[in-house]
């Protein structure tokens, strides 16, 4: 009993340090200052490695484009950046862009990217859409957005019910509260809402999110911040079918297969709810399907590579007539 006590404590531990934005803020400084005062002369590289069948297939849904294709907008090279345009975004961008691609002329767009961008842009995340080629993704606000902890519960053993945190900002999400509020098996909530706000529930960790067997995962702004864990985790994820998609390329998901698909009015949370409760196999197949898919991004040095690949593919296609 003591010791799975102190196994606990110490998983709590574990994630809070993964989380820690100190330590990504250090990264991402360090990160800067290389780029800095890297010398800018032009060196030779050794061609990348090639991609295997997998890779390859990714590096075509990130990047669409098809050149020649020049930059009629105002350029950067990776050292005119500073850490006050986002830090998140420009130490994870610098870490794909160095050393190779230093000498660069580059388009970006930071944020949450949820319109197609009028110039070829590198960005975080992108509507999906047949026409969304202006949009190169890459891996940036890692930190928040490929987040892959441990989950020590089995699904046999988690809480028989769904959660949800997060901000109710946008009109859907406070949508799917109304609908949720009657469901008693449904423990969803804002911690930002007053808390006398009918649609208020404290704040909850990821740690104790895990504890159910169903996790609710919402678009926000753009994708849902919390898909990546739900999906690499021992619980079932529902949602909507995605209507953006980042490095982890959601339009990829398929319902049934990834996820748990729920109504986009959220008017069927309690049949789905009932159907896997009563279907557990299901369930925990869908639940390994998703484990597999996310373990494609877990190997680091490969998934560095792709990013070399993704922007050598971008500055094959597009040119700026800025001068250095």
């Amino acid at each position: 009993m003591k010791s799975h006590f102190f196994y606990l404590l110490w998983l709590k531990l574990r994630y809070g340090v993964e989380r820690w934005p100190f330590g990504w803020q250090l990264r991402n400084l360090f990160r800067w200052l290389r780029v800095r005062y890297t010398s800018t002369q032009t060196r030779a590289f050794a061609p990348l490695p090639a991609l295997n069948a997998a890779q390859s297939a990714r590096l075509k849904a990130y990047c669409k484009l098809q050149g020649p294709l020049e930059l009629a907008v105002p350029t950067k090279l990776a050292r005119d950046m500073g850490l006050r345009e986002g830090s998140h975004y420009v130490g994870d961008l610098l870490r794909c862009l160095y050393p190779r691609f230093l000498n660069q002329r580059f388009y970006k767009e930071f944020g949450d990217v949820n319109w197609i961008p009028a110039a070829p842009a590198l960005v975080k995340s992108r509507p999906i859409s047949i026409d969304n080629h202006n949009a190169v993704l890459l891996p940036m606000d890692v930190r928040r957005h490929m987040f892959f902890p441990h989950d020590p519960f089995s699904f046999d053993r988690k809480i028989p019910a769904m959660v949800w945190r997060g901000a109710s900002f946008q009109p859907h999400r406070q949508l799917f509260l109304q609908q949720s509020s009657a469901i008693k098996s449904c423990d969803a909530g804002d911690p930002g809402l007053p808390a006398d706000h009918p649609q208020h529930r404290p704040w909850l960790s990821t740690y104790e999110q895990l504890r159910f067997k169903y996790v609710i995962s919402i678009e926000g702004n753009d994708v849902a911040t919390n898909l990546k864990w739900i999906m690499h985790s021992n619980s079932l994820c529902l949602m909507a079918k995605p209507k953006f998609e980042t490095w982890f390329l959601e339009s990829q998901l398929v319902a049934g297969v990834h996820y748990a698909e729920i109504a986009e009015d959220f008017s069927n949370l309690q049949e789905v709810f009932d159907y896997y409760e009563s279907h557990p196999q299901e369930a925990l197949a869908i639940i390994r399907q998703a484990q597999a898919y996310t373990r494609q991004f877990l190997d680091t040095a490969s998934e560095r590579l792709l990013t070399q690949h993704v922007c050598q593919a971008y500055f094959a296609a597009v040119s700026s007539s800025e001068k250095h």
